[in-house]
């Protein structure tokens, strides 16, 4: 129930599928891709992160 509370936001659900698309990108990759803000970027990277749908190594994120 968590993973989809957290896919909730539109702004998850364009990163989720960004990065199951691309793979892996970095925050500020990110940002530039989905024209988004990185402080409203990184709460949302951290939820995700926190329910298992996406990892963090590094400064890159990947879909899970």
């Amino acid at each position: 129930m968590d993973s989809v509370r957290a896919l909730s936001s539109p702004t998850a659900k364009l990163v989720y599928l960004y990065l199951s698309e691309r793979g892996a990108a970095t925050a500020d990759e990110l940002s530039a891709a989905l024209d988004e803000q990185l402080f409203r970027l990184l709460p949302v990277c951290r939820r995700l992160v926190e329910t298992g749908l996406i990892e963090q190594r590094g400064d890159r994120y990947t879909a899970v």
